[in-house]
């Protein structure tokens, strides 16, 4: 058995969609319990476990991870900022580029027990996402909270499009379906949305 000293688990972060506002320019992000990058650290020796198997996801979560646990990263780009950002804070939530930087303007806890989720992830380069008016976004955001439906079909026709009743929207690195119920999608991995900040575990002894 491998005993590490220090563990960092990290979850994949979807880019769902960006803003503008007065100038300033902003994002919208989730991140996804169930598919995550663990660093474990052992007297200076760090090992990578992950259930992430498409390369765009796996190295996204890894460089987060990496950068959370104060190893160097090679440049800077707004994509690794959200995806620390999004890790630390955890829930969907809305961040704004000013003038110290990337900053959050909402973080709001995903009610999971009246919207499910799913996840199609998309081979190659991110793409562009959606961009959008603050305000449909901020109201998608309060009405994942509350679970509020009629408010998220109705800004999901803003922001992306209904498909059989299902909202999707079309992220950087893969498709985000949002139903009411249980549903059946070739192609589609049921995600759960992480409510939760970083996993940091520290000290961690094999008791016998």
């Amino acid at each position: 058995m491998w005993v590490y000293d220090e563990l960092y688990s990290c979850p994949l972060v979807v880019i769902l969609g960006s803003f503008t506002h007065r100038g300033h320019t902003g994002w919208v992000t989730l991140p996804l319990l169930n598919y995550r990058v663990a660093l474990l650290r052992k007297n200076g020796e760090w090992r990578v476990v992950s259930n992430i198997d498409w390369e765009r996801g796996y190295v996204r979560s890894m460089e987060a991870c990496r950068s959370i646990a104060g190893e160097a990263v090679e440049g800077f780009n707004v994509e690794l900022d959200l995806a620390v950002h999004t890790s630390f804070y955890g829930g969907i939530g809305s961040y704004i580029l000013g003038e110290t930087g990337l900053r959050p303007l909402s973080i709001d806890i995903v009610n999971t027990r009246v919207f499910k989720f799913y996840f199609k992830p998309r081979e190659g380069d991110p793409r562009k996402p959606p961009e959008g008016n603050i305000g449909d976004w901020l109201l998608l955001q309060a009405a994942l909270r509350e679970g509020w439906v009629k408010p998220v079909a109705e800004t999901c026709r803003a922001l992306g499009s209904i498909r059989d009743g299902v909202c999707v929207v079309e992220a950087d690195i893969g498709d985000i379906a949002i139903a009411t119920s249980m549903i059946q999608l070739d192609g589609w991995l049921r995600v759960t949305p992480d409510n939760s900040p970083l996993r940091h575990v520290v000290a961690v002894e094999r008791i016998s």
